[in-house]
């Protein structure tokens, strides 16, 4: 049984020949006949049966192994497609806002195409399982694919859970790092406001202070809000995998850590979910070389492979935010320190200007007291809100100070002069120099103070009571000072101590803060705790200190306290001293504290340290030794059982100690957490001193970052646990192998021991029961034997008579078959030996040409040598010649010397001559201009030592040029092409012959420039572009390209220096793109290097990297060597260089010349011919074809034969079959005898045009419209529009370009109309395939797609079959069909096989149409304008912005257009309601209801039913007959009011809309008695006050697309489509069926649907919300945003399935919503304004758009007021109209406006109407 298909079918043909030859063999059979004539069948007839049977029951077999194998082959390939597809996606970070929603959707796809496919592969297991349980024969074949396909699929589903987590962490990353560009750009939109709004100085007033300072305070509040996202940020980051890693370019410093998404192994190499590695090479995108947990490399599918956090990036842009708001809160805090000091500063300059400015009299007793208490206690705040603040220096505080010690001084003198002691100042006269002498000396000092209290009481001692008085005051002052100075002795030492003390403590805090973790030495720990011991002995001596210190302050509190408290100016505030003695005495304590601390601590860790480092050591020594033990038991070999137990023996009891030794790993692990978690508690006491200090001190404390001993002990720990599982991991597996290789061996032993005695005993029974038969046979035999012989004797004469006869008969047949064998061989013979001698005749021609011009070539070269050799043998006889007259002159100069004196012998080497060369001579030829050997040298071609031969005379120019040759000249570019007697050519004479595609031509060129000079192949001439375009070498279409060119080898000029640049440094200014400067480049290269413009010489690479001739980007896109030329033969991308290697050297020239390519077999197309490599392109064609074409195996005439639907005519409806005249006509024929309407016939002819050619079907002759034309198949009316419709085949013109495109893209261009494209577009699928103009060939639709001649979008349209796909008319049934519907009417003439479409004979009787056939019945009615100066067709609107009608014919024309369908829809009440429905506006109207109204009478119904009345005039007859109800609305301003209520006076109304006004009403209507639970439902049209649907108001202009679609997803997401006549909420497909929107719109609104239905999640099938789809990244975040704020403004946020809607606390609560998210919502002026206003074309948000709305009395529904032009005055983004026209020009008629103007009026339906001219004045008013 075959492994394979292939295998399978030969099998079956094999068996296939057997069983013929077993039925129909004619001897046989000749021989079975006469067997049965004499004997009977007991002996030959069975077997024969049987034969059969098995032949038949293996045909069978192999016809379901066939089948059953292709099937699962099939579903195999399907999810290797899958699974390729899925391989090769870039997860990177590039893009990656664009591919996430792609990628979203397309996993949804593949979802759902799994659960459909898993259905199918549930069905095939079924017939798997049922040809496994019938026994097949290839069970183990179908088993072994069947294994196979369930190994894909699992693996298939293993790849979505990786997808799966793709999706959800790269949306994660995605919406982290929007999330913090935003934040971050809010920040500093923050610090922008608080930077330029709170500013101030000193002339800033009071008051504005004080509002500055209330602000600012607000505004901590809006900045603190920002505090909460940075936190979440930073708690983000820390999840947020790396993406930038993925990509291959980027490459990292250190290892890149990956996890596995899911288990895979790869051979014995195997990686489980979760487990981690290293990434070792990414370069190939869908493999990644990793190294895997035991340090094995694999290859893994990188989908499989997640990188993990942390990711660097997120981390980094998170810190960045939070450093960012807290230096925002810093500058807050900084401005608020500046504006409360400078207020501070205001009210103490305020008391002090005040104080300065009392006297004696405005100073009253009860007053005078709180004005000084205000000033000190204003002072203090200055003093405290200056600190810091920078609008205070020092000085400015000292000065401060003084104004304040001024104004204190001023106030001392006004109290002492109060009018309280006027009187005791009066008596005191006589004595007042006196005492202000004494008031002096006082000042002076206090020593004199006893001598002034004498003097004074001598000078009052008249003065009784007063000297008693001065006396008592002056004792006092006396106390005082000796109590004063007391304290300030005491104070004195006290500072001193302080001083000592802090000098103390500042050095041992230092040296405490010195260490920041411990050491794993303990020999350094050690040392560290005898420095700590020493630290603290040394405390200890100096506590002195803090004694002195504190009795100090004692002292100085105990004097302080005896002076009085009436004498508060003297008071010293000892607080101060007090806090300061404090905090020495802590600080001290702390000291000590901490050393006692750290002593008992390193004790601790040196004792713990010390047993780990031990027991680890023990353990690690144990399982090195394990280790090579288990290695020894692994490597032996073993033959036998007996060997395997003892083997088994030994690895058991090494396992069983290695588990044993267990419990002593988990102790050293136990330790190593133990050692560790001190160490941290170690780490965490130091942090916390040196933080504690920092902040007492406020002084900053340098850290260095050291890792932490910790974490090497727990490595260390961790390692070691690592090594005993991987040894008790092998342990464990190899005892289990040897395990069960015993007992296999065991089992195998047992069972071929009974085997061989069940087979003996077998084989005994058999023999015994063979010998039994063949007794009772021998018995048998002997009874018949006699009668037999004598049968036997006369059937062997008869049989070997005939024998003899077939003998005869055979040999006969053989002696023919030899003789036509042999006459056969001789004919394949002679016409091998004829190809033979073609073939060798043709190579010899072709060897002979060849070896001629080698001959050529080498007589040349021989030549060339020769006169080469002659040259340098006459120059070497000369330099021959010359050295001999050197040498004789020599040896003359030699004997001279040696006839001199000797004392002229004595002459030094400055005395000889040195020969030296001119350096301006030693010049060389570069590329385009001279070089001096001076700047080679610089550059680094040639070599310091050449040059000194150079000046020297040493080597010549020519000699050094020849050595450096490849950087003076380079090899050589390719000159042109070289093309069979034609001989060279230029590259411009190669475009013209069409040997070399323009693109590839003008690239030649350009290398050509880009190196030097343009050649001319024919005269082996270099020219610059000028002369090469002056020539003709070159077209004058390329010179500005090959001049731009030309300036990479002469340089750029810098238009600011003069300067010039090379390619690269052009690149930077932009001068050109990095395509080009990469494909210029990459010619220099190939050539001989970088040419460098200023010394115009070819450098190396590196070099010219070094002379920054190129950057480092340009150095690596030229080492990838990337293909940027085309391949002239296969027009492929290739490299200059490889182009090169392709290239002749032409022997003469030694030019490098492209050989031209060999003219492509072509075959013929549509239009034109097809060569067979655009054949293969377009998958027409296999390589197998392609072989065949070549061998001569298959002719062109084949391959149009084998492509005769893609190459020639098509299979489109040819014509019409008469049906009551048995004939066949064309279509124009049909028209002219009335059988069709002339717009049915138009499209009919078009589709043909459409489709390839116009076609004859009397005739059966394929024809171009101009030749039908000419023979009378079409009239003249039609040759236009057919002539259109033909550019389809042949392409249609891109004005922008002037290229050749194909029909979908005229219709992505409006070159044509879309309706009408999709017709044609349509007809030509139908009919074949899309017709490829460039190439005049049909192509399939995936290559269609890759050309850009279709695309998704298109094919959904054409694929659904709905109204604009329904394009076609046929006239038995009157319905619109779409082409491939009515070609499935239509039948095939016999003789010609042609399509037909049969016209039924109306004599004979039909079927009646049953009322249901209506249902599905679409009329419809367009009306097409022609413009008569383009004959563009538009529709109405397009015309009337065009200015080709006016206004009233507008809406007349507009009222005219339909497309009725006749629909069954569900009431509310269930009943199920015929309904006539314009698909156009939405319009609807109820037959029953109209009937029961007396719209219409039962008579017209039955009219309609019976076929009498179409459907159009049908509706025509409701519509006439409906009276316009009245509509009563509620608007909330008078603006609403007053614009509906008068009529539109700038232009004029048609009777329709003045009929509609009359029936309108129009009330105002407070906001607050407004619903504000339902969404916009509807749009009225101001200018025709009426109301219509959304999309109506779309295809009216009213409303731009967006805006229709978002208004449209407000209801869908809110409970349903609106239906505006009724209010009925409906769901898209209801809606689609309603006509309400069409089926493109609710492809678009399907997530806005799910967003009120719920969106399913694909694990646990619950429904989502659209709050919590959003959270699980099933719903884009601005879609998500947008549902939300649709929901909450009509009443709350919706539960999936139920609609209940929830309020914002619960939805918090659920979790559906956080904080942030929640205010968001609430905030509705925020909400995004994503609406167009269709009133003012202003942008607007829903809420505002909810709030423009006037609502309709009774039904409750929201209209939104729309008119063409704005009411503000505002061009509509939308509105396609005329920039020149104004609102007012559509008033009274265009009788000028444009004369010869046509409209076209197509009726589909019940009538047509011709294509009509007339000035426009008839459709002026009346």
């Amino acid at each position: 049984w075959g492994d394979d298909a292939a295998t399978i079918e030969q099998q079956i043909l094999s068996q296939n020949k057997l069983h013929s030859s077993i039925q129909r063999s004619h001897e046989v059979d000749h021989a079975r006949d006469e067997l049965v004539r004499t004997i009977e069948l007991t002996i030959t007839g069975a077997p024969w049966s049987g034969n059969i049977k098995m032949s038949f029951a293996r045909t069978g077999q192999l016809r379901e192994l066939q089948n059953i194998i292709e099937e699962i082959s099939r579903a195999i390939m399907w999810v290797n497609e899958r699974e390729e597809e899925e391989l090769v996606f870039n997860w990177g970070d590039k893009n990656i806002d664009v591919y996430i929603p792609k990628k979203q959707e397309s996993y949804s796809k593949l979802m759902s195409a799994l659960e459909e496919k898993e259905k199918e592969l549930n069905k095939l297991k079924q017939k798997v399982d049922g040809l496994l349980k019938n026994n097949h024969p290839a069970s183990d074949k179908i088993e072994a694919y069947m294994d196979t396909l369930q190994t894909q699929w699992s693996w298939l589903l293993q790849i979505t859970k990786c997808i799966h987590v793709h999706l959800k962490e790269n949306a994660a990353y995605s919406q982290f790092f929007k999330e913090a560009n935003e934040t971050y750009s809010k920040l500093q939109k923050d610090h922008e406001i608080i930077r330029k709004k709170f500013t101030c100085d000193k002339g800033t007033p009071l008051e504005n202070l004080t509002e500055l300072l209330k602000n600012l305070e607000r505004e901590k509040e809006r900045v603190m809000e920002n505090k909460r996202q940075v936190k979440h940020l930073v708690n983000k980051s820390k999840s947020i995998v790396r993406l930038r890693p993925r990509n291959p370019e980027e490459k990292s410093s250190t290892a890149v850590i990956v996890q596995a998404l899911c288990d895979f192994k790869q051979d014995q190499k195997g990686i489980l979910k979760g487990d981690e590695g290293i990434l070792k090479d990414n370069s190939q995108r869908s493999k990644w070389q990793v190294t895997g947990p035991g340090g094995l490399d694999m290859l893994i599918p990188s989908v499989c492979l997640l990188i993990p956090p942390l990711n660097p990036l997120s981390i980094g842009l998170a810190n960045k935010n939070e450093q960012y708001y807290e230096a925002i809160m810093g500058i807050w805090n900084q401005l608020y320190i500046n504006i409360k000091s400078l207020i501070s500063w205001q009210y103490c300059v305020k008391d002090i200007n005040h104080i300065n400015s009392l006297t004696l009299t405005m100073m009253r007793p009860e007053e005078y007291r709180n004005i000084i208490k205000s000033l000190e206690t204003h002072y203090q705040e200055f003093l405290r809100n200056s600190h810091g603040s920078e609008m205070f220096g020092e000085d400015e505080k000292k000065k401060m100070e003084g104004q304040y010690s001024g104004a204190q001084s001023h106030y001392d003198t006004l109290v002492i002069g109060l009018p309280t002691y006027s009187d005791f100042l009066d008596g005191l006269t006589p004595s007042l120099s006196t005492l202000q002498t004494a008031s002096q000396m006082f000042i002076e000092g206090m020593f004199h103070l006893c001598e002034m209290v004498v003097v004074c009481c001598g000078v009052v001692c008249c003065f009784t009571v007063e000297r008693s008085c001065l006396l008592k005051w002056f004792c006092n002052v006396v106390s005082v000072c000796m109590c004063s100075l007391g304290r300030l002795s005491y104070l004195q030492n006290l500072l001193q101590s302080l001083i000592q003390a802090e000098d103390v403590i500042k050095v041992l805090e230092a040296r405490l803060t010195e260490k920041e973790t411990t050491s794993l030495d303990l020999n350094e720990l050690e040392r560290y705790r005898a420095t700590l011991k020493q630290m603290k002995s040394d405390l200890e001596h100096k506590r002195d200190l803090l004694t002195a210190m504190e009795s100090d302050l004692a002292n100085a509190v105990h004097v302080n306290s005896q002076i009085s408290a009436s004498l508060h100016k003297c008071d010293v505030d000892l607080s101060k001293y007090s806090e300061l003695v404090t905090q020495m005495s802590d600080r001290w304590r702390r000291i000590q504290t901490q050393i006692d601390s750290r002593v008992w601590d390193l004790e601790k860790q040196e004792k713990q340290l010390r047993h780990f480092q031990q027991s680890s050591g023990v353990v690690d020594q144990w399982i090195d030794n394990a280790r090579q033990r288990q290695d020894t038991l692994q490597t032996a070999k073993f033959s036998n059982i007996q060997a395997v137990m003892e083997h088994l023996n030994q690895q058991k009891v090494l396992h069983s100690e290695i588990k044993g030794k267990k419990e002593k790993v988990e102790d050293v692990q136990k330790d190593a957490d133990t050692c560790a978690a001190s160490i941290k508690d170690y780490e965490l006491q130091l942090a916390s001193y040196s933080a504690g200090l920092e902040t007492l001190l406020n002084i900053p404390i340098k850290r260095t970052m050291l890792q932490s001993p910790a974490t090497v002990v727990r490595q260390e720990g961790a390692d070691l646990q690592s090594r005993y599982i991987e040894l008790l991991t092998r342990s464990s597996d190899y005892y289990k192998f040897l395990g069960e290789m015993l007992k296999n061996m065991e089992e195998l032993k047992t069972s071929m021991i009974v085997q061989k005695s069940q087979t003996h005993y077998t084989e005994i029974l058999s023999d015994r029961d063979a010998l039994l038969i063949k007794l009772k046979q021998l018995e048998q035999d002997k009874s018949h034997q006699g009668h037999y012989k004598e049968e036997l004797n006369r059937i062997k004469v008869s049989l070997e008579t005939e024998l003899r006869n077939k003998q005869r008969l055979q040999e006969e047949r053989d002696k023919m078959q030899k003789d036509f064998t042999y006459w056969k061989s001789q004919y394949e013979l002679k016409e091998t030996q004829m190809r033979q001698s073609d073939s060798d005749k043709g190579k010899m021609e072709r060897e002979r040409l060849s070896l001629k011009s080698e001959l050529e070539r080498m007589i040349v070269e021989l030549r060339t040598v020769e006169e080469r050799y002659k040259g340098r043998l006459q120059s070497s006889e000369r330099e021959v010649s010359d050295l001999a007259l050197k040498r004789d002159a020599l040896e003359k100069e030699l004997r001279r010397r040696q006839q001199r004196p000797d004392s002229m012998s004595i002459q030094t080497q400055t005395d000889e001559k040195v020969v030296t060369v001119d350096p301006s001579k030693l010049v060389f030829d570069g590329v385009r201009r001279k070089v001096t050997a001076h700047q080679l040298c610089d550059c680094g071609i040639i070599s310091k030592a050449t040059l000194e031969h150079l000046l020297k005379g040493k080597r010549t120019v020519e000699d050094v040029a020849n050595d450096i040759q490849l950087s003076l000249k380079g090899t050589g570019v390719i000159a042109g092409m070289v093309r069979g007697p034609q001989g060279r050519m230029s590259i411009t004479e190669a475009k013209t012959k069409n040997l070399l595609s323009k693109e590839s031509a003008l690239m030649l060129l350009e290398a050509q420039a880009a190196t030097g000079h343009i050649m001319d192949p024919k005269f082996n001439e270099k020219m610059s572009v000028d002369a090469a375009s002056s020539r003709g070498v070159v077209d004058t279409d390329d010179r500005d390209a090959l001049m731009t060119a030309e300036a990479a080898s002469a340089g750029f000029k810098d238009p600011y220096t003069g300067k010039l640049l090379s390619i690269g440094q052009a690149l930077k200014l932009k001068r050109l793109d990095k395509e080009t400067a990469l494909r210029l480049l990459q010619a220099q290269e190939s050539v001989g290097g970088i040419l460098d413009p200023v010394l115009s010489v070819f450098l190396p690479k590196d070099l010219a990297l070094d002379r920054n001739l190129i950057d480092e980007d340009l150095y690596r896109a030229l080492n990838k060597k990337p293909a940027c030329y085309l391949d002239p033969v296969t027009e492929k991308k290739i490299s200059y260089s490889d182009l090169m290697l392709k290239c002749r050297i032409e022997p003469a020239s030694g030019m490098l010349l492209l050989s031209a390519p060999e003219k492509p077999m072509t075959v013929q197309g549509l239009r034109g011919e097809v060569s067979v490599t655009e054949l293969i392109n377009s998958n027409l064609l296999s390589e197998t074809d392609v072989q065949k074409l070549n061998q001569g195996k298959l002719s062109s005439k084949d391959i149009e034969d084998k492509l005769k639907n893609y190459l020639h005519g098509s299979n489109c409806i040819a014509g019409i079959y008469d049906e009551a005249n048995n004939r066949a006509m064309t279509f124009y024929q049909a028209m002219k005898d009335g059988l069709l309407r002339q717009g049915t016939t138009l499209e009919l002819l078009e589709a043909q045009a459409a489709s390839g050619f116009m076609i004859d079907p009397v005739n059966n002759v394929c024809l171009t419209v101009d030749e039908a034309w000419k023979r009378g198949l079409v009239g003249k009316e039609f040759k236009d529009k057919l002539m259109s419709a033909e550019r389809a085949v042949t392409g249609y013109k891109d004005p922008h370009t002037g290229k050749t495109i194909s029909l979908f893209q005229a219709i992505e261009k409006d070159l044509i109309e879309k309706g009408h494209g999709i017709r044609l577009l349509e007809a030509q699928i139908a009919s074949g395939g899309i017709i490829d103009p460039k190439e005049s060939h049909r192509i399939d639709v995936d290559i269609a797609y890759k050309r850009g001649y279709f695309d998704e979008e298109m094919n959904e349209i054409l694929s659904y079959e709905g109204d604009d796909t329904k394009g076609f008319f046929d006239p038995n049934t009157q319905e619109n069909l779409t082409y491939l519907q009515l070609k499935e009417r239509c039948i095939t003439d016999p003789k010609t096989g042609l399509v037909l479409l049969p016209l039924r004979d109306k004599t004979k009787p039909q079927q009646t149409v049953q009322q249901s056939s209506q249902n599905t019945i679409l009329r419809k009615r367009r009306v097409v304008i022609v413009d008569p100066d383009t004959g563009i067709e538009m529709t109405v609107r397009e015309a009337y912005h065009k200015e080709l009608i006016d206004y009233d014919t507008f809406l007349s024309l507009s009222e005219q257009e339909c497309e009725w369908e006749e629909i069954t829809i569900t009431a509310s009440d269930g009943s199920a309601r015929l309904v006539v429905v314009d698909r156009k506006t939405g319009t609807q109207y109820d037959i029953q209801d109209s009937l029961d109204r007396g719209i219409i009478d039962q008579t017209s119904l039955e009219q309609y039913r019976s076929g009498t009345l179409t459907l159009p005039q049908f509706a025509d007859l409701i519509t006439s007959n409906s009276n316009l109800s009245e509509l009563t609305m509620t608007a909330r301003n008078m603006e609403d009011v007053a614009t509906c209520s008068s009529p539109p006076q700038a232009r004029p109304s048609s009777p329709t809309v003045r009929k509609r006004f009359n029936n309108i009403s129009i009330i105002f209507s407070p906001p607050e008695e407004f619903d504000e639970g339902s969404p916009v439902a509807a749009i009225f049209d101001t200018e025709t006050m009426e109301k219509i649907t959304i999309p109506e108001a779309l295809r009216r202009g009213l409303v731009d697309a967006i805006t229709a679609q978002r208004l449209l997803e407000a209801q869908a997401c809110t409970g349903g489509i609106i239906n505006p006549t009724n209010g009925q909420r409906l769901n898209l497909q209801d809606a689609v069926h309603q006509s309400i929107i069409d089926n493109d719109m609710a492809t678009k609104l399907k997530p806005a649907q799910k967003a009120f239905m719920g969106f399913e999640d694909m694990k646990t099938k619950r429904k989502m919300s659209a709050a919590e789809a959003m959270k699980e990244k099933w719903l884009p975040y601005e879609a998500g945003q947008r549902f939300l704020e649709f929901q909450y403004l009509t009443g709350g946020l919706l539960e999936p399935g139920t609609g209940q809607q929830t309020s914002i606390e619960e939805a918090i609560r659920r979790g559906w919503l956080d904080g942030r998210g929640a205010q968001k919502l609430q905030d509705t002026r925020s909400h995004a304004k994503n609406l167009t206003c269709p009133k003012t074309k202003l942008k607007i948000s829903y809420k505002e758009a909810m709030d423009s709305c006037m609502v309709e009395e009774g039904k409750g529904m929201k209209m939104l007021q729309a008119s063409s032009i704005s009411t503000k005055g505002i061009s509509s983004p939308y509105n396609v109209s005329n920039p020149g026209s104004r609102s007012g020009s559509r008033t009274g008629s265009r009788t000028g406006s444009r004369s010869g103007s046509r409209r076209g009026s197509v009726d589909y339906s019940s009538s047509y109407s011709s294509f009509t001219t007339s000035s426009s004045n008839t459709f002026s008013s009346n």
